[in-house]
C-alpha cells in the first residue's frame, strides 16, 4: 500500500553539508534532495523557491545511427543510436542544438553524454549529448 509520510527537514549548513546529505540519500537508493527556501510557503508545481539537487554521470558512446526526428524535429536530427563500450545499446535524444540536430554527428563518431544513473537493463537514464569525442577510438566500444 502506498502510504505518505512526512520526512525529516533540516536547515542546510554549507555546501559541504548538501553533499554529504545527496551521498547519504543516494547511497540508500534515494534519487536526490530537494532544497526549499526555509521561509517560502508550499506552492503546487514547480517553483523558484525549490531546487533538486541530484548527481549527473558522463560516458563516452559510439554513434551506431541515426533517427529521424518528428514534430519540430521532422527532417533531421531525432536521437543518435549509440553503443556503450559494454556493448549495451541505447538512444541519445536531447541536448543537441539546431546546428547539431541539421548535421549530427556521423555514424562511427564517439560522444560524451551525460544521464542520471543506469537503469536495471544497465543503460543510461536521461541521456543528453554534450559533445563529440575525436580523442576517443572507436574500436574501443564493442
Amino acid at each position: 500500500a502506498n502510504v505518505a509520510r512526512v520526512l525529516a527537514h533540516e536547515e542546510v549548513r554549507d555546501a559541504a553539508h548538501v553533499r554529504a546529505k545527496q551521498k547519504e540519500v543516494e547511497a540508500a537508493g534515494g534519487e536526490g534532495l530537494v532544497l526549499r527556501h526555509p521561509t517560502a510557503p508550499h506552492r503546487a508545481g514547480r517553483s523558484a523557491e525549490l531546487l533538486k539537487v541530484k548527481s549527473v554521470h558522463d560516458d563516452e558512446a559510439v554513434v551506431t545511427g541515426h533517427e529521424q526526428g518528428k514534430g519540430k524535429h521532422a527532417g533531421r536530427l531525432g536521437a543518435l543510436v549509440c553503443r556503450l563500450r559494454s556493448g549495451k545499446a541505447f538512444k541519445v535524444g536531447t541536448g543537441f542544438s539546431d546546428a547539431q540536430r541539421e548535421a549530427p554527428p556521423p555514424i562511427g563518431a564517439v560522444i560524451t553524454f551525460s544521464y542520471f544513473e543506469l537503469t536495471k537493463a544497465e543503460v543510461p537514464r536521461f541521456p543528453a549529448f554534450m559533445r563529440v569525442r575525436p580523442d576517443v577510438d572507436p574500436a574501443d566500444f564493442k
